[in-house]
């Protein structure tokens, strides 16, 4: 993907729009942690591992036993739109479901306190969530425009390879069905999937030995390092960068709601407007990533 010059009077304008909303925010108190509150999920680490295991394994094995009995029973080759979408669609049903399960199976205090620790309205997250969006997207925006412009600055790059999901994205441009699954996977089942396992179970467990703010820096280093991928080459230095800092906005709103809800919702939020931005402008928006 060729990456224009980054222009400094952007990187002025976020920074700016990003200190004024964020000293915004905090006089309006949206920022204030409660006095630490003492609450527990009752999680250990061997539960860590079986999520991250059912994501992985589910990843690397049942996708691709499933992908290929599904050329077995092809009359003719596959298309690599048509073979990556059903595959991508069969990866993300058969992880949730996985999750769902496991979640299923625990004590109902770990549920309780994964999903919804406190008591809440969908409104009210609602309301939270399109208020995080407002005050996180300029931050964000900043952060991305400033490492695209130290990459242009130091290594002279010219040109960085779409992420993954963006040139899947792509191809589904022009094909309806194909389009509906990888809007599917991007709005629904990615939030879905990482926020359980990263804020829901890795957030929670981190909380039952850490502070709050703590457990949230934990999470999002963890979180950005999950999306490096080698095929992006140096354009991780963006994409790891500044999905550090939206994950920060995603574990705090998190911890300020208590409930999963919350911060799904503003994963999907940040997703659907980078696909809208990608689809109605052939590019993705500054500070976002699928």
């Amino acid at each position: 993907m060729e990456a224009s010059h980054p222009d400094l009077g952007s990187i002025l304008f976020f920074a700016l729009l990003s200190f004024a909303l964020l000293i915004a925010g905090w006089k309006k108190g949206f920022f204030h942690f409660q006095p630490e509150k003492i609450w527990t999920v009752p999680l250990r680490w061997f539960h860590i591992v079986i999520v991250f295991a059912i994501y992985f394994l589910t990843s690397l094995y049942l996708a691709r036993t499933f992908a290929t009995f599904f050329q077995s029973f092809a009359s003719k080759p596959l298309s690599q739109l048509k073979y990556i979408s059903w595959v991508n669609l069969f990866n993300s049903c058969s992880i949730a479901f996985l999750l769902i399960l496991f979640l299923l199976w625990l004590p109902i205090s770990i549920r309780k306190g994964i999903w919804k620790r406190e008591k809440t309205s969908f409104k009210k997250d609602l309301f939270s969530t399109l208020i995080t969006y407002l005050l996180s997207f300029p931050l964000v925006s900043f952060v991305n425009n400033l490492l695209d412009f130290f990459l242009y600055t130091i290594f002279h790059i010219h040109a960085v390879p779409d992420q993954l999901a963006v040139y899947y994205l792509k191809m589904t441009f022009g094909h309806p069905i194909y389009f509906t699954i990888a809007i599917l996977s991007i709005i629904f089942f990615a939030p879905f999937i990482e926020e359980l396992i990263f804020r829901g179970f890795l957030q929670s467990f981190i909380r039952q030995h850490l502070q709050s703010k703590q457990a949230i820096i934990i999470t999002s280093v963890l979180f950005a390092l999950f999306h490096y991928a080698p095929e992006q080459g140096l354009a991780n230095i963006t994409i790891v960068g500044s999905l550090f800092i939206l994950s920060l906005f995603i574990g705090f709103i998190y911890e300020k709601r208590g409930s999963l809800i919350a911060p799904m919702m503003l994963h999907s939020l940040f997703n659907s407007m980078s696909i809208l931005h990608l689809y109605l402008l052939n590019e993705m928006p500054k500070g976002t990533s699928l």
